[in-house]
């Protein structure tokens, strides 16, 4: 018995820098039971499942956005689509394998989690985007 692919395709946007991600979820994989799971891994779960309307999974997809935004900017940025594979492979990878996430699964790129990252745009300030003032006491 195979289960019918059940993937859609969300957007995490800063809505300040704009950096953004899009991201490919599993529904089949990321249940509200194993989005629970994920997400009461860290403090503030309540607050974040308030932020989604009382939507576990949406809140769990919105945060694997952060974590993997951040990663970005840890690793200088990144910008790529979904025509090139190994960005968001390695992206995903990090991570299915971060604490929380489940680790991975050898058959896909989804992970435990159901979730991997197809696109992104984040892009660390160029030299030219910062100003330089004498601070005053």
């Amino acid at each position: 018995m195979t289960l019918s692919l059940n993937i859609k395709k969300f957007k995490v946007k800063d809505t300040w820098k704009d950096y953004e991600v899009t991201l490919e979820v599993d529904l089949n994989r990321l249940t509200t039971s194993r989005a629970a799971l994920i997400n009461s891994f860290w403090t503030g779960a309540e607050d974040r499942v308030d932020e989604e309307g009382e939507d576990v999974v949406r809140a769990v997809i919105r945060m694997a956005g952060h974590e993997l935004i951040c990663a970005m900017l840890e690793n200088h940025g990144a910008r790529f689509t979904d025509k090139q594979k190994f960005p968001g492979e390695r992206f995903s990878k990090e991570l299915h394998v971060s604490e929380g996430w489940g680790g991975e699964v050898p058959w896909d790129n989804f992970g435990w989690c159901g979730i991997r990252v197809v696109a992104a745009d984040v892009q660390q300030p160029s030299f030219e985007e910062l100003a330089l003032t004498e601070a005053t006491s």
